[in-house]
């Protein structure tokens, strides 16, 4: 029997690795990950200083205040593959592949440097170019002092070096980061800046993230959002287990203004953050999308599903999760569950999209009764020959459209005139129109606030009260939107004089 070694080439295997897919936020995702996993409070970013003799990029530096490595420490940090896959990790600790830190940085730059204090300072060079001609080899700096002497006078905590431990992971060469200006470079860890501002969410009041000085302003994509209780699910026969939990984001009729309501989308539009939110260790690694299970449609753009993963090993392996911890997969075992669960929120999501919240606990009631909210235009389905049709109708049971009706009950030939110009509005009601601007943010639902709502209120509460006691039409009409959104406090009430006692 013949053996022969097929050793890779350090060049060629390290040039595939660079090209896994990453970009530069989730190239810096990974080192942040390392840096939680070491128990970090406080992350920097930071880059050489742009002036009149340095225009372009030179170096990158991410910095924490974790708990260090000595060089044993580095040297296992910088071997491709680490301690294998199938190593327990902590339950803090969010990486699995053991190639984070070094594809992450190599998807950047050419040259990586470790410098990191536990006992005392230690450094480790991995040079792509040092390796293409020697091998596996990585070296110390003769002098560390002198590149952190250069980072010092760009971070803005100064004293993080004169901790017990820390870490710099520092970039050179960063020949994949294209730049055509300075300007174009800072618009970059912009965006840099929000992919971290909903990736980390879960972790404020715990890290501090700054870009260059800049703090991360952590953004809870649920904020304002109705949400289900945590459902746990288990997916093996050592109790091992997931959480779902669905959200619901509130319809535009329900917020004061624009800029509240566009807020609960604000990484991202409502369509490109309809479907699942999936967290391994309270870090976002996927958003968007139903995973295969349903298509994406506009109706339930204010759908959101949690799901929540373990870092461990049977975990990642059920769910794909990929090196750059940017893609998984549903699992078969978990298909049924998952969507019967996503068919409720669904559900609930599509009625607050057309029926404007849909059901609405009245905020006056001393009990929590519901009543179904009754819309101006309901979607409905006929069958016809070529097989079924849905169409918007106008709801002729509404309240203000029937109590009109009642109102010309006398004159037979104005009730059919009423009918024929409503039923005139549904067949050209412009359907395409509205889809094509609103799919182009050329069009969008009119904003009242809540004192415009309720001089309309007071205005059909006149008219009715002609035809009705004051207390059935005050219950007629807080059941019809918009005036569903409306708050009632005991001023308003007296304002309109409805005795409280009998509602």
């Amino acid at each position: 029997m013949s053996k022969f070694k097929i050793e890779p080439k350090p060049g060629s295997i390290l040039g595939s690795l660079r090209s896994i897919g990453y970009n530069l936020k989730t190239a810096l995702s990974d080192i942040i990950d390392n840096s939680i996993a070491a128990e970090a409070k406080r992350i920097e970013i930071v880059n050489n200083d742009f002036n009149e003799n340095i225009d372009h990029l030179e170096w990158m530096a991410i910095i924490d205040d974790g708990l260090g490595m000595t060089i044993e420490d580095m040297i296992k940090a910088l071997t491709l593959g680490g301690e294998g896959i199938e190593r327990e990790r902590n339950t803090e600790d969010l990486g699995r592949f053991g190639l984070g830190l070094k594809t992450a940085s190599f998807s950047q730059c050419r040259k990586l440097t470790l410098i990191s204090k536990k006992e005392m300072i230690s450094s480790l060079v991995f040079d792509l170019d040092y390796v293409d001609k020697n091998g596996w080899e990585v070296y110390s700096l003769d002098c560390p002092e002198l590149l952190i002497e250069k980072i010092i006078s760009r971070v803005e905590n100064k004293d993080i070096f004169d901790n017990k431990s820390w870490t710099v992971v520092y970039w050179e060469n960063l020949d994949k980061i294209q730049i055509s200006s300075t300007s174009s470079f800072y618009s970059e860890l912009s965006k840099v800046r929000n992919h971290f501002e909903l990736i980390y969410h879960k972790f404020k009041n715990i890290i501090d993230i700054r870009l260059n000085g800049t703090s991360v302003n952590y953004w809870n994509p649920y904020a304002a959002a109705i949400s289900s209780q945590t459902k746990l699910f288990k997916y093996n026969s050592e109790g091992d287990t997931y959480s779902l939990k669905g959200h619901v984001l509130k319809h535009s009729s329900e917020f004061q203004n624009k800029n509240e309501y566009e807020n609960q989308s604000k990484i991202g539009t409502f369509n490109q953050n309809q479907g699942f939110f999936v967290y391994r260790n309270n870090r976002l690694i996927y958003r968007g999308s139903w995973l295969g299970l349903f298509n994406k449609e506009h109706h339930y753009i204010l759908a959101r599903v949690e799901i929540n993963l373990s870092n461990r090993l049977q975990s990642d392996l059920a769910w794909g999760v990929n090196i750059s911890k940017s893609s998984v997969s549903i699992p078969r075992f978990a298909e049924s569950d998952i969507r019967a669960e996503c068919n409720r929120i669904r559900s609930e999501a599509n009625n607050t999209f057309r029926f404007h919240g849909g059901v609405k606990r009245h905020k006056i009631r001393k009990e929590n009764t519901e009543k179904e909210i009754q819309p101006i235009w309901n979607f409905e389905s006929k069958g016809v020959k070529t097989g079924e049709k849905n169409q918007y109708k106008i709801n002729i049971k509404h309240p203000l459209f029937d109590e009109f009706l009642k109102k010309c009950s006398g004159d037979k030939t104005m009730q059919k005139e009423f009918k024929q110009i409503l039923r005139y509005i549904e067949n050209y009601l412009p359907v395409d129109n509205i889809f094509a601007r609103k799919a182009n943010n050329e069009v969008e639902q009119s904003f009242e606030n809540d004192h415009e709502i309720y001089e309309k209120f007071k205005g059909i509460m006149e008219i009715y009260k002609k035809s009705m006691k004051v207390e059935t039409a005050f219950n007629t009409l807080i059941n019809i939107e918009p005036f569903n959104s409306l708050s009632f406090d005991k001023e308003r009430l007296i304002e309109l004089g409805v005795d409280t006692s009998n509602i």
